[in-house]
């Protein structure tokens, strides 16, 4: 006779590529936390704040968070500030790293992170989505990590002015300068990491899951990817 004790423990669902999915049948519309950060929290912002003018100079301009939701988050716009670039917008997120996100046991990532993404333009809707995703593993409570996809919706829909890029990838940043901003902002006694935001179609989504992120990599590195949104990208698979 058998108990719960006998009883296997449920096996994640996996991709062929190795990569573990977690579904979110509610995450469209999922309640957010409305109020106030507790006290442990305070200074955060303005801690962020300098260290983002450090690296990116003056914002050209802030996004403001109109509700009162937990984490407050801000979207920080600033132009001119990449790598032998000009005309080029670095968005950055600030306020999601207030909380730690929900890392199950045993796995050793970064619990605080911000979001950056470069562009031509301050689209609106990239601000949108950048907040949204901000929020998610906060309200979802889980986390979000280096090579994790993301769908718009699900079937996905194509994001912003695009026919065809429905997902978002998300990887270090590419920037040098930005691959030092953990070393700079530490938060909780915790270095705060920085996912950027990277546009995928739903093939090479499908073939990051199928072959893992480096197949996804190396696609890139053959079509000599570049770090600045361009919408009317084609797909390369």
């Amino acid at each position: 006779m058998s108990g719960p004790a006998d009883e296997k423990k449920p096996q994640p669902e996996t991709t062929p590529g190795g990569s573990v999915i977690r579904r979110y049948p509610n995450a469209t519309w999922a309640p957010p936390r409305i109020g106030v950060t507790d006290e442990s929290t305070a200074g955060f912002a303005e801690a962020r704040e300098a260290v983002y003018k450090r690296f990116f100079g003056e914002a050209l301009h802030v996004s403001h968070e109109v509700f009162p939701l937990i984490p407050h988050v801000d979207v920080f716009q600033y132009r001119d500030c990449a790598e032998d670039e000009s005309g080029v917008y670095t968005l950055v997120t600030s306020g999601m790293s207030d909380l730690e996100m929900q890392v199950p046991a045993g796995i050793e990532v970064p619990r605080r992170v911000e979001l950056i993404f470069y562009c031509t333009g301050p689209n609106p809707q990239y601000v949108e989505t950048m907040r949204f995703l901000a929020h998610f593993p906060h309200d979802q409570k889980t986390w979000i990590g280096e090579g994790h996809t993301i769908p718009n919706g699900n079937p996905p829909a194509p994001l912003w002015d695009s026919d065809v890029l429905d997902t978002v990838l998300l990887l270090s940043p590419i920037v040098k300068r930005d691959r030092a901003l953990p070393g700079e902002l530490v938060l909780g006694g915790q270095p705060v990491e920085f996912l950027w935001m990277v546009p995928l179609t739903t093939p090479e989504c499908n073939l990051k899951l199928a072959e893992g992120l480096d197949a996804i990599l190396d696609l890139f590195g053959e079509h000599r990817h570049p770090y600045v949104f361009n919408p009317k990208r084609q797909g390369y698979v």
